[in-house]
């Protein structure tokens, strides 16, 4: 019979992560879906709706470098509570003015901005803290379990922001989301250093860690540059549906934002599935992976623009998170495989800052497709994106393969 494991929650700093972060998982869930609902009612526009989201996204393009120095350079405990406790002071300003109807578009785009920002740092220190909770054994384990609790948030997030939106309207989805930023920094304010696993400062080679270095780190290691570029570009393309879900919802099947809500845990019941079936495996993945999963992205895709109604097309949608997490969790573990260890934080920074670079570039050009032509049309789109690129990757892993072959037979 199949087993999943939960190897990493053994380690008693990993757990407290776990518990904090999954609390924070569902406050940001809310808060995304109460987000694009309030832009909708405010705008009803897919392009506006469309820009809120690459603001959230485009600060990975101006700090996610600069976090993965920081997360090679300090104290990864003390800066991820200070982050948290950022975030939950811009989520709790956000829902006063929701609450006293002194919001407008700018207000939500500023917000979602600075909420970026806390992202865009934080991405770099907390996926480098990872192998220092839990050490190198256990850190595909790890790996999985995390994607599992993100997606743990947006199984309940989303449903429960959709019943708070119906009874309250959105204001209350961002207070909720300020109370588990603080939840978060408690958490880890609980974890011991003395029990790491690793010695928390990997970065033995440099005094100063320099942003230049990773850079060359990363093109030099040609399979990690590959993995990085196919993950952000299928997330540019809208693989986790946020865009072009609300614009189902709202226009192709005239819902409200209950079953949006609905959309969203379609595609966390998916992922979850996707990532306990992952948590079995103990090795880590190669960019091989990482193209063999995008290409079933994109069929999942594909079924999702098909769809002829809102049931199946949360079907569909099951079968994108399933898919989906298949690329990210490969994608995550090849900066493992890859990686030398005094570059760990540095490549998570330029992975993020690809990521959500590429997202802020894309998320105007879907609300534009969606808002011109259709929804429909920019799922499709997005799964012709994901099959181009799921095809350049093979063919590069093939190449660099094959010259592998050669040179060792030489």
């Amino acid at each position: 019979m199949t087993r999943f494991s939960f190897t990493a929650l053994r380690n008693r700093n990993y757990r407290n992560f776990f518990v904090g972060t999954a609390i924070s998982n569902i406050g940001t869930w809310v808060h995304r879906i109460g987000q694009d609902w309030l832009v909708l009612e405010l705008t009803n526009s897919g392009k506006a709706l469309g820009i809120v989201v690459s603001a959230q996204f485009l600060p990975g393009f101006f700090f996610s470098l600069f976090g993965g120095t920081l997360a090679d350079k300090l104290d990864r405990r003390r800066a991820l509570v200070a982050i948290n406790l950022f975030g939950c002071a811009i989520a709790l300003t956000l829902g006063i003015l929701v609450i006293n109807d002194m919001a407008n578009v700018i207000t939500v785009t500023v917000a979602a901005f600075l909420l970026g920002t806390c992202t865009a740092i934080d991405g770099p220190i907390r996926q480098s803290y990872y192998v220092i909770l839990v050490g190198e054994n256990i850190l595909p384990n790890a790996l999985a379990l995390n994607s599992l609790n993100i997606n743990i948030g947006r199984l309940i997030g989303p449903v429960l922001s959709g019943m708070l939106i119906e009874r309250f309207d959105t204001g209350p989805s961002f207070i909720i989301n300020s109370f588990s930023y603080l939840v978060v920094a408690a958490t880890v304010f609980m974890i011991r250093p003395s029990e790491y696993q690793l010695p928390p400062t990997v970065n033995n080679l440099e005094k100063t860690p320099k942003i230049r270095d990773g850079i060359v780190h990363v093109y030099s290691s040609k399979e990690l540059f590959l993995s990085i570029i196919c993950v952000s570009f299928l997330a540019m393309w809208g693989q986790d549906m946020q865009i072009t879900s609300a614009m189902m919802a709202k226009e192709t099947f005239e819902r409200g934002a209950a079953s949006f809500g609905l959309l969203g845990t379609a595609v966390a019941l998916g992922a979850i599935a996707g990532a306990l079936v992952i948590s079995r495996k103990t090795s880590l993945p190669t960019v091989r992976d990482v193209g063999i999963k995008s290409l079933l992205m994109a069929g999942a895709w594909f079924l999702a623009s098909l769809a002829p109604n809102f049931t199946l097309f949360a079907g569909a949608l099951f079968i994108c998170g399933y898919c989906a997490m298949g690329v990210n969790i490969s994608g995550n573990g090849t900066l493992r495989t890859y990686t030398s260890p005094q570059f760990y934080g540095r490549a998570w920074g330029i992975y993020i800052f690809m990521w959500q670079s590429l997202i802020a570039l894309g998320a105007p050009v879907l609300g534009w497709i969606n808002e011109t032509y259709s929804p429909r049309i920019a799922v499709a789109f997005g799964a012709t994106m994901a099959l181009l690129m799921s095809l350049f990757i093979l063919r590069k892993y093939s190449a660099l393969h094959n010259d592998l072959v050669l040179k060792d037979s030489h």
